[in-house]
């Protein structure tokens, strides 16, 4: 069994380090793990525990589906906390409604289901998770940095892929590697 998921990398732009980076130094003295640029994505589908046996139909299924779909940019902007401010877990960059990326997620969730996967019921709310509380003392700063942040352009990306990773839990933190990239024209 491997633990897997499929995403969407993010490079990540000169601006959006800037705010990370003002982020984490008002935030410094939380208890907060931050997300390493090199793991940054938006996650498209959580499969979890996989057979291994499966990895190849899932790849080969993807890469069926996905042969004529065309590439197209996602627009991050704003700053925002997945519970609420008063008890953060997630902290995250939005992502602008996206045409492309509803297609995207929906021909996913149908490719999925047919290899044998449920769908999550839930909506998907498409954002780039940049951290995870684990406690904050001072949630005004929060608030203030939400305020700063929350109507922001951060950065244009193109999406060219969409990558089917495993995920390695490691005391250190999740260690990502790539089982299939699945091309978009």
């Amino acid at each position: 069994m491997k633990r897997t998921f499929l995403a969407i990398k993010i490079p990540v732009s000169k601006k959006a380090t800037e705010i990370i980076n003002d982020i984490k130094f008002v935030l410094k003295d939380e208890k907060i793990k931050w997300v390493e640029s090199w793991n940054l994505h938006v996650t498209l589908f959580f499969l979890g525990d996989t057979e291994e046996e499966l990895i190849g139909e899932i790849s080969q299924s993807l890469s069926d589906k996905f042969k004529n779909t065309k590439s197209f940019i996602l627009r991050y902007s704003g700053l925002g906390v997945f519970k609420n401010v008063y008890n953060p877990k997630t902290i995250w960059f939005g992502i602008e409604k996206s045409e492309n990326l509803q297609k995207l997620k929906s021909d996913i969730n149908h490719a999925m289901n047919l290899v044998g996967f449920n769908v999550e019921a839930r909506e998907f709310r498409p954002h780039l998770t940049i951290a995870r509380t684990k406690f904050l003392k001072d949630k005004n700063q929060l608030k203030e940095l939400i305020n700063k942040y929350c109507q922001l352009d951060i950065q244009d990306t193109e999406i060219k892929e969409i990558i089917f990773y495993e995920s390695k839990l490691t005391a250190k933190g999740p260690i990502y590697k790539v089982l299939k990239s699945i091309p978009l024209n």
